[in-house]
């Protein structure tokens, strides 16, 4: 740690200029310095050694405790495999179909176990097989008095040429004694090659093992996913259609009969009180209207375009039900000289012309036709 150096120039008042003292404060700082700093740095230095080798010391430890756990397990697993029980049947058959197999083709391992009847025997699943496979295995039993048969089926395959020597099986056996263990040691087995006897002579070898390759498999998906839009894009089409199709109108009431609508327009005519207001022309062009549509609805003929002689002739002519001719004329006198030579009709003449157009429409009504008669009943 280097000290700044600074330098003190000291004149005195009125001397002449000319060199100058100069003192250097550098060594004093610095002695002040280091008398702080020492003692200081005595005591945090310890602090931060200790904090930084705590850590090490933390990791170190359990990995010096758990040596020994770890050595613990392959301990006892040892004495556990020293400890086990070694059981033998009082039999055993072995047998392999076929003896000789091609390579990948399966065979039958059939074992055989004759024990004591208190005795269970099972077959512990092989792990390590080597060049061979376990494909499928069961197991049945038989009961006798003196001994009992246990007998396992093993499907298996081989996959190596040559002789060799099916694998030893471990058996877990429990008694009334406890839990044992029996080892079997397996027969001898021939692999032989799937090729043909005069391989040599075509050249023929077998082959290693193929990667995968890409099958192609005829897919409809495409025409699936069309089909379906265009199922789709229809029912929108029918949709569209269905909502923008014109509502069909409510159906209309039945109209009324004919002496209902007239006799509902008479009443109308009669509500607006026309004679009151001095509108007697107007009142016998509409009365007269009415009366000559109601005529000619009712028996079929053209009685608006008649004149007041024609509709009279054709009444006479025609000699209509419930009409009698010399009403209807004073009827029809009284509406010409109301609108042609604009005369003045009192309002009880206007009040007569209208029961008169009332009354013809209700003697001209259509009646119902009488009940049928039922035949006579016989007396006896």
């Amino acid at each position: 740690m280097s000290a700044r150096r600074e330098a003190v120039v000291v004149a005195a008042p009125g001397a002449e200029p000319g060199p100058s003292k100069v003192f250097d404060t550098s060594g004093a700082r610095s002695k002040v310095f280091d008398t702080f700093t020492r003692p200081l740095a005595a005591l945090v230095l310890p602090a931060v050694v200790a904090l930084l080798l705590c850590p090490v010391a933390t990791r170190a430890q359990p990995a010096s405790v758990g040596a020994p756990a770890a050595a613990a397990p392959a301990t006892q697993t040892s004495a556990d495999a020293g400890s086990e029980r070694a059981v033998e049947p009082l039999s055993v058959d072995r047998q392999v179909i076929p003896d000789a197999v091609r390579l990948g083709e399966p065979f039958v391992y059939r074992i055989t176990l004759h024990h004591p009847p208190g005795q269970r025997w099972e077959l512990r699943t092989p792990r390590d097989l080597g060049g061979y496979e376990l494909l499928e295995q069961s197991r049945t039993r038989s009961e006798g008095k003196t001994e009992s048969t246990t007998t396992y089926l093993l499907k298996m395959a081989l996959f190596q040429l040559g002789s060799h020597v099916l694998p030893t099986l471990t058996f877990d056996v429990l008694d009334a004694s406890g839990a044992g263990v029996a080892r079997i040691d397996g027969p001898d087995i021939e692999g032989k090659s799937s090729l043909p006897k005069d391989a040599d002579q075509i050249g023929a070898k077998l082959q290693d093992i193929k990667p995968n390759e890409d099958v192609p498999v005829r897919s409809w998906r495409l025409l699936w996913w069309l089909a379906g839009a265009l199922a789709a894009a229809a029912l929108a089409w029918f949709a569209i259609r269905a909502w923008n199709r014109p509502r069909r109108p409510a159906p209309a009431a039945p109209p009324l009969p004919l002496e209902e609508r007239t006799l509902q327009a008479l009443a109308n005519l009669e509500a607006e009180g026309l004679p009151e207001r001095g509108l007697q022309r107007e009142f016998h062009f509409r009365l007269n209207g009415l009366v000559r549509a109601y005529l000619g609805e009712r028996f079929g003929f053209d009685a608006l375009e008649c004149t007041s002689g024609e509709l009279l002739r054709e009444v006479e002519r025609r000699a209509l039900p419930g009409v009698a001719p010399d009403p209807l004329r004073a009827f029809v006198d009284q509406c010409d000289v109301a609108r042609y030579a604009r005369g003045e009709v009192p309002a009880p003449a206007c009040a007569g012309a209208l029961a008169f157009a009332r009354s013809l429409v209700e003697t001209t009504r259509p009646r119902p036709p009488p009940p049928a008669q039922g035949p006579e009943v016989a007396r006896a």
